[in-house]
């Protein structure tokens, strides 16, 4: 083995085999996929790479076919963020004095006008109906709701906030408007497998009854179709790929890459919008 010191998104130029390395091993969590990771690999060899995917990472292992690199396992898991050139820094909007921040881990940062006054105004909580077991795994929800809602963030507030109820939580914005999700205890126990909890929407803002409404139906749709088959098939094409070549969907848009997720129970028109757009859209 021969150590090469340089930028890791250049993969190891001058050193790539005549047909492409066999294997190619990523130990940080990267945001994109750099093209040279799939250029230098050989056909029908892999790529394991910790992909964020709305801020949420996957190790994820991609066979290369041609140009598209297919998902054909997928691991919970989490490293140290990307540095250097391929480093970046999330979009963040803090509120209520800095105990409210949403991050756009993807995509465009979306539009918090209103948010200040509508934090300070009603909550509405809408109950989802799924009732799960403590220490439910529910790690394919997060990349569901990250990868198939409109207006997908993060929220993120302190320890014993009195504003919001999660410290971390997968969020949508729209229309001056908040919604997020997290969970209620209705059944304590002396053990995690005794307790129950319900998913809940909380949200805020003149257009708070949508927007609970279409994220429960995002939790209801994952509980009804996702639950049980795990991680969907997923494609990762280079960045530029026209909509039209894309397998039906719903698109992830990376700097350097576009990926394609076939989660079931989706049609051609839920995904229809967002490969028109480019972005994650339902």
């Amino acid at each position: 083995m021969i150590p090469v010191l340089g930028d890791g998104g250049l993969g190891a130029p001058g050193h790539v085999p005549a047909a492409g390395f066999n294997g190619v091993v990523i130990t940080h969590n990267a945001s994109d996929i750099a093209p040279a990771w799939r250029e230098q690999l050989a056909e029908g060899a892999r790529l394991v790479v910790p992909l964020e995917m709305g801020g949420y990472t996957r190790s994820i292992t991609l066979v290369r076919r041609g140009d598209t690199l297919h998902a054909e396992h997928w691991t919970y898991c989490g490293f140290v963020r990307d540095r250097g050139a391929a480093a970046r820094t999330a979009p963040a909007v803090r509120l209520a004095g800095g105990e409210v921040t949403l991050r756009w881990e993807d995509g465009t940062p979306g539009d918090a006008a209103g948010l200040e006054e509508a934090l300070l105004g009603p909550r509405l909580d809408v109950t989802t109906g799924l009732i799960v077991p403590g220490m439910f795994n529910f790690e394919t929800l997060q990349v569901y709701a990250a990868t198939t809602l409109p207006g997908f963030c993060r929220l993120a507030a302190p320890e014993g906030s009195t504003l919001v109820a999660q410290q971390d939580a997968a969020a949508m914005l729209a229309d001056g408007s908040l919604a997020y999700l997290t969970t209620t205890k209705i059944k304590d126990g002396p053990a995690p497998a005794d307790r129950r909890f319900e998913f809940v929407i909380h949200a805020y803002g003149p257009a708070a009854a949508d927007l609970a409404e279409r994220f429960a139906t995002c939790v209801r749709d994952w509980d009804r179709h996702v639950r049980e088959s795990g991680y969907p098939p997923m494609t990762i094409h280079p960045a530029g790929t026209p909509g039209k070549q894309l397998p039906a969907g719903d698109v992830l848009d990376k700097p350097s890459a576009r990926l394609v997720f076939q989660w079931p129970g989706r049609t051609p028109a839920d995904t229809h919008n967002l490969l028109s757009a480019g972005g994650p859209c339902a």
